[in-house]
């Protein structure tokens, strides 16, 4: 037997190419130093001038190639991150409303863009698969304290190739659809879906491709952040390109905007000003604002927007993330409550100062980024051409009021934003505890009112029986007037554990949930090191033995050697909220005091509703 070993086998970014069609030798013989052998195995060759035919695209034409680092080449990212995908003409791409995780760039053929909400059935929107009567049995009368078992990583793959595929969906009635809706055509050689990857948000329009067999090249969401990292010049293709197509829909949909004439729409689209503030990556901000002593500290760790007192420029419209809003109060700064996706700051003091010119009064409140916060900039001189004009009387009142309660109390009021009297509602203790930890960033946070938990645990063990005695949260976390936010996963708004994965296996359900792909984990732990609130737990697993699996060496006749100097392999887990339940969360149903609930932490009238019990 031979004893000459090959490097071992640990889980890799790449060992599992986006085209499961595309074998790893094949891109490791185009991605070698040396020249290329003058005759390539079929399948070679076909990658090869996919490649060519990739990087002469206009999206990619331009990019330098020596701009990547040697780990990580351009070409490398191509044959890795991508796949070509052939449509047949009315075959749907993706749908508006379903989270996105990767981009599209036309390679042969079209594809049309409806910009109007189509009813479901159109869609092909099934009901997801859930589990069956006799599979929750048996996961409830699983023995508790099982380990975690999953197929050798060296295994799963093969095991798993047919798997995932997502079967055709052809939209309905195309002609009567597309006769009654607002449509664009997207030729060959152009990208599209590139904003929600990157925005880790929800689609905001179906495509369906326009010709028999068009020829697309999907990026996944890894593949799509190494190119923005690495070429600016792409970089400001996908801002151009959002300037032209994602933004007109965006400022249509705020109420102010969307009674404008096409005319003075389109000025505001080609005026807009992009702002970013904070870090992408926005952990590393988080820790150092969690080990700060004092409220003062903490504040100065979030980038500032906008400072109380500074001119208003502009009606800022938050593009994604969230904004703390606060004032001056007895030397310090008092949180009055966040802005999120879609609100806007500062047409109160723009329709003062348009009806006041010589009483110009200053921004009233101090704006800082949570994280990370793409802002949009309507300057003022437009707001005031385009946007006052068309407002009525009782609008410009409504947003008038916090000014002339201020005069009439001489207490700093609330801004032009329903969601800014948070913290009145829900109280200044609750409000600041919430923006503190970050919690706003969860859609689906835990809240357990102390008051009525027992402390029984049906809950956790709830959890346990629906996932083969594994729970995938921990009833512990910090509190603040008898409420505590449990260490289970948010599925957050802005899912920042999503950004390090090497191989997307961390993701967004087309229903808001954020899940791990088992079957693409590497267990490099990049997800659990990157989440904010401690709440993605690495496992070691076991096999279908109950023993641990190790890393491995295989010998040239195959046989595989488990390298047990590496340590054990683990995987990430964490809460999935049961979505393969068709009750939904077992920890909600199992309480029997109505404890412990799920709440998106933007529906604060919900929120204040429950606290108030």
């Amino acid at each position: 037997m031979s004893t000459e070993l090959t490097s071992p086998s640990i889980p890799q970014r790449w060992d599992s190419p986006f085209d499961s069609l595309l074998a790893p030798e094949i891109i490791a013989l185009l991605l070698q130093d040396a020249p290329l052998p003058e005759e390539l195995p079929d399948e070679a060759g076909r990658a090869l001038q996919m490649l060519i035919r990739v990087k002469s695209a206009p999206a990619l034409a331009g990019i330098d190639p020596t701009r990547f680092p040697q780990h990580l080449p351009l070409d490398g990212i191509l044959l890795n991150d991508a796949r070509l995908l052939t449509k047949d003409i009315n075959e749907i791409i993706i749908r508006e409303g379903d989270y996105g995780n990767s981009a599209f760039v036309i390679l042969r053929g079209s594809v049309t863009l409806i910009a109007d909400n189509l009813p479901a059935h159109l869609l092909g929107r099934g009901s997801r698969e859930r589990k069956g009567f006799m599979a929750m049995v048996k996961g409830a009368l699983r023995r508790k304290g099982d380990p975690e078992t999953r197929v050798h990583h060296t295994e799963r793959f093969e095991a798993g190739s047919d798997q995932g595929d997502a079967p055709s969906i052809f939209l309905q009635d195309v002609p009567r659809v597309l006769d009654g809706s607002r449509t664009h055509t997207i030729h060959a050689g152009e990208m599209f879906g590139e904003i929600a990857a990157l925005g880790r948000c929800p689609r905001n329009a179906t495509i369906i491709s326009a010709e028999a067999n068009t020829e697309i090249l999907e990026i996944r969401w890894q593949g799509l952040r190494d190119l923005m990292s690495f070429a600016p010049e792409f970089k400001e293709h996908v801002e151009d390109r959002y300037r032209q197509f994602g933004l007109r829909p965006l400022l249509q949909g705020l109420d102010l905007i969307r009674r404008l004439d096409p005319a003075h729409v389109e000025t505001l689209v080609q005026e807009t000003r992009f702002e970013r503030h904070g870090r992408f990556d926005w952990y590393g901000t988080y820790q150092k604002l969690l080990s700060a002593s004092s409220a003062a500290d903490r504040l100065r760790n979030e980038p500032m927007i906008l400072m109380e007192s500074d001119y208003i420029n502009g009606l800022m419209i938050v593009r994604g993330g969230f904004v703390r809003v606060s004032h001056s109060h007895h030397g310090g700064e008092k949180t009055i409550s966040y802005l999120g996706m879609g609100q806007t700051y500062g047409l109160t003091e723009i329709l003062h100062n348009h009806a006041h010119p010589d009483q110009v009064i200053p921004a009233q409140h101090s704006l800082r980024a949570i994280g990370y916060v793409d802002i949009l900039v309507i300057p003022t001189h437009l707001v005031e051409e385009c946007i006052i004009p068309s407002m009525t009387p009782s609008e410009v009142a409504e947003h008038s009021r916090p000014l002339r309660t201020q005069r009439e109390t001489n207490d700093l009021a609330l801004t032009d934003h329903s969601s800014l009297d948070a913290r009145d509602r829900l109280g200044p203790g609750m409000m600041d505890f919430l923006m503190d930890k970050r919690t706003i960033n969860g859609s689906a946070a835990m809240l357990i009112d102390l008051d009525r938990c027992t402390r029984c645990d049906d809950c956790v063990r709830a959890c346990a029986s629906t996932h083969d005695g594994n729970p995938r949260f921990i009833r512990y976390g910090d509190h603040q007037e008898g409420v505590q936010v449990a260490q289970a996963c948010l599925h957050c708004h802005d899912p920042i554990c999503m950004i390090p994965c090497p191989t997307g296996a961390i993701h967004r359900e087309d229903t808001g949930e954020v899940v791990i792909n088992d079957s693409t984990c590497i267990g490099c732990s990049s997800c659990a090191s990157n989440c904010p609130y401690d709440n993605i737990q690495m496992v070691e697993i076991r096999d279908e033995h109950g023993l641990p699996q190790f890393p491995s060496h295989h010998e040239q006749d195959g046989e595989r050697l488990n390298l047990f100097s590496e340590g054990s392999l683990k995987r990430a887990t964490k809460c999935d909220l049961c979505f393969d339940q068709k009750a939904g969360p077992a920890c909600v149903r199992a309480c029997p005091h109505d404890a412990l609930q799920r709440f998106d932490m933007q529906d604060i009238d919900s929120i204040a509703q429950w606290l108030s019990r």
